[in-house]
Formats: structure tokens, C-alpha cells, sequence
């Protein structure tokens, strides 16, 4: 896409509740060379059990809550929250590690996490997007497929209040076709590696 700019990134983070396809843009993004040229996926540690199909490593870290703690106390995230009774943290190792290769880092995070970036990085070192199912029926039909009825709802709830941060998000896409949402995500990417604020 462009010559690598070491020690100059920017942090995009991605944000939607639960459901919105988040994961799955982000695993198909990436499997475009463009995009790995340019862009570090950041990988979160979390306390939740790993569902089917994820792998250790590649969709998160996962860890006891004991390990979390043990980590929030070395300060070894850049950022982390608690989602209903789970804690997920973002490693600072990955903005170290984008530096040195002079490409961008792209955090798939919560809205209370991208909230607390928002505030807390430069503002032109921080991109924000949001993805949304197109409809909270939508929403809710996705979600009722993981099964536990008790965390499917409170992640219902929780998606009510998230979808209510929409409009301090610097871009929006609205993920009812995954080919349509992949272009319009690669176009913002793309878009914001090439801005000259940098």
C-alpha cells in the first residue's frame, strides 16, 4: 500500500456489540495482503471461556482472572475493562511492535474501551469505527444462536447501550452483507493510512 513509516502509527480501533460480525471482518480483512502490509491486528487478553473454534493466540489470549489481575498490576495493558463478568485488556506490546514495523494498529475492543483511548490518545493518532448489525432484531437473532439464554440477554441489554455510542465514532458500517461491510472497511483503512496528518 505504502512505504513503512516506523515510530509514526496511528491506532484504529473497531468497536459494536456483540454479534455486529466484528471477528469476522476482522479474520477476512487481514487475509488481504494490502491490509497486512500496512496494518498490526492487536490480539486482547481475556477472562471468558474460549468458544468453538477460536485458538489461543490468534482470537485472544486467554487467561484466568487471577492472570489478568496479575497483569493490570504490571501495567502491561494499554487499555482494559470489565464486560458483564469478564475482563478483556488490550497489551501495549502491539503499539511497541507497530512502530518498529511503521504500520498501524488495529484493536478490536469494546465501547468502554475505545472510549477510554479516545480520551486518553492524541487525536490524531486515533481512528474510530463502529459496526452494527442493520437492525436490533438482527442483533438479538444472532446473538440467541450462541445459546446460554442468561448471557444472550445480558448481551442484548448491553448492545442497547453500546449502539448508543454510534455517533461519537468517527465512522460507521452497517454489516448486513459481508462482501459490502469488507469493501467499506478495507476503504476506511486504506483511507486513513494515506491521510497526510500523520
Amino acid at each position: 500500500m505504502d512505504r513503512k513509516r516506523t515510530g509514526r502509527i496511528k491506532i484504529i480501533v473497531i468497536s459494536g456489540p456483540s454479534g455486529a460480525g466484528k471477528t469476522t471482518l476482522l479474520k477476512r480483512i487481514f487475509l488481504r495482503r494490502n491490509i497486512r502490509s500496512s496494518f498490526i491486528k492487536g490480539i486482547s487478553y481475556t477472562t471468558r471461556p474460549r468458544r468453538r473454534g477460536e485458538k489461543d493466540g490468534r482470537d485472544y489470549y486467554f487467561v484466568d482472572k487471577k492472570t489478568f489481575r496479575s497483569l493490570i498490576r504490571k501495567n502491561f495493558f494499554l487499555e482494559y475493562q470489565k464486560v458483564l463478568e469478564d475482563y478483556y485488556g488490550t497489551p501495549k506490546y502491539f503499539l511497541n511492535k507497530g512502530r518498529l514495523a511503521g504500520k498501524d494498529v488495529v484493536l478490536c475492543i469494546d465501547v468502554k474501551g475505545g472510549m477510554y483511548l479516545k480520551k486518553n490518545v492524541k487525536r490524531d493518532k486515533i481512528v474510530t469505527l463502529f459496526i452494527s448489525a442493520p437492525t436490533a432484531e438482527e442483533l438479538s437473532k444472532r446473538l440467541r444462536k450462541r445459546g446460554d439464554m442468561a448471557i444472550v440477554n445480558k448481551r442484548i441489554a448491553l448492545a442497547k447501550k453500546e449502539l448508543q455510542f454510534v455517533k461519537v465514532y468517527d465512522y460507521l458500517i452497517i454489516n448486513q452483507n459481508i462482501k459490502e461491510a469488507l469493501s467499506l472497511l478495507e476503504a476506511v483503512l486504506v483511507a486513513e493510512r494515506l491521510r497526510r496528518d500523520r
